[in-house]
């Protein structure tokens, strides 16, 4: 991973902590029957402003995210064994999809655009790295490793929590929200991350287009 990675996976911490932290405290409150009303905030609240328990949460937010290498979370994300990564469509698709990008002054200036998925990738990752920080390009970026961890992450909720509910929630109709709540949110993060993705994508075929 690049330093630029590491940097912007630095800032992105703390939403993913609380992320967690908010799912955890969901279940323990739906096990113990607890109000929710008021004992989210008060407790969130009390973690997130403790030095101690951020540090705690941010040690154990990099255990979990450490259990998937980025290729599982592209998997996750896009939904693609194989050559998942939006890069390997680069020139294909997204090249197309987009009014920014001129496909004759890419190719005049490129020369023959590559048709196969690992060459598509390879060329994007070089300009890439020409333009990765260009203020569209870094702020793409961002945003999508934060909604491809937070994915990976509720993928591993909804997977973890959701069999663990089915056993420890005494309520068998409270379990079904609960999993389908879990699912839902997992569907949505994914699809804002293959968006976020793409939009990286995108945006460097743009910089590249542009000058």
């Amino acid at each position: 991973m690049s330093s630029e990675a590491k940097t912007l996976n630095q800032q992105n911490s703390s939403s993913i902590n609380a992320y967690i932290v908010i799912n955890l405290l969901m279940f323990i409150m739906l096990k113990l029957g607890l109000p929710i009303n008021n004992t989210i905030e008060s407790v969130v609240s009390k973690i997130l402003t403790s030095a101690t328990w951020l540090l705690i949460f941010g040690i154990f937010t990099q255990i979990i995210n450490s259990q998937f290498s980025s290729q599982m979370k592209a998997v996750i994300v896009f939904w693609r064994f194989k050559e998942a990564l939006p890069g390997y469509r680069a020139f294909s698709h997204f090249m197309h999809r987009d009014p920014r990008i001129d496909p004759s002054l890419l190719k005049s200036k490129l020369g023959n655009l590559p048709n196969k998925p690992m060459e598509q990738n390879r060329l994007w990752y070089k300009l890439y790295k020409k333009h990765e920080s260009k203020k569209a390009v870094v702020d793409a970026h961002q945003k999508y490793l934060l909604t491809r961890d937070l994915a990976s992450c509720s993928f591993l909720c909804c997977t973890v929590l959701g069999i663990a509910g089915y056993f420890l929630l005494a309520n068998t109709q409270i379990w079904r929200i609960y999993t389908f709540i879990l699912f839902m949110l997992f569907l949505i993060i994914s699809n804002a991350a293959r968006n976020c993705g793409e939009k990286l994508v995108s945006n460097v075929l743009a910089e590249e287009s542009s000058t």
